[in-house]
């Protein structure tokens, strides 16, 4: 590691274990509630239909099976919707591979950092790794705060998309 580089142990190396450990817990929380989601969904569809073919003593037994079943499957939706846990566990990943490219670019001596002296490498490192936590700080707003505009903003570019294609 060049000397004087405290900046990677210090930061980069801190925010680079935070955005890897943060996309590693909300993408087990996304795939849990997916799992559940699809298990109740197949349960339920089995459900209905065994419904059909059992002694008319269980039949409201089945109906409220199917009625708990796909509550679940309506409850884990929205709680992803309302957490966000896939878009985090994007979002998150994206930001550790770019500090994590930045970082191994630096200590390899490549790209922004293939030419000028160690002290602009280093003022480079920092402003681009800098550049990256920043950025992200103003999506995870937006994608915490609003997550209905998130909605929004979809259906907004879903007819925008629509709109020049005809």
């Amino acid at each position: 590691m060049p000397e004087n580089m405290d900046y990677i142990k210090t930061r980069l190396d801190d925010q680079l274990s935070y955005f890897d450990s943060s996309a590693i817990r909300n993408q087990k929380s996304y795939k849990t509630l997916k799992r559940v989601q699809i298990v109740c969904n197949i349960l339920t569809t089995m459900t209905i239909a065994l419904a059909f073919a059992v002694p008319a003593d269980y039949k409201i037994a089945m109906g409220i099976l199917a009625l708990v079943l796909s509550t679940v499957v309506l409850a884990t939706y929205q709680w992803e919707e309302f957490e966000s846990y896939g878009a985090k566990w994007e979002k998150f990943r994206l930001v550790a591979e770019r500090l994590k490219s930045e970082k191994h670019m630096f200590l390899n001596g490549v790209g922004l950092y293939s030419a000028g002296d160690d002290d602009r490498k280093k003022s480079q490192l920092i402003e681009t790794g800098e550049r990256i936590i920043q950025g992200t700080d103003l999506s995870y707003f937006t994608l915490i705060v609003e997550p209905g505009k998130r909605i929004e903003k979809r259906l907004e570019q879903q007819q925008a998309t629509d709109g020049n294609t005809s």
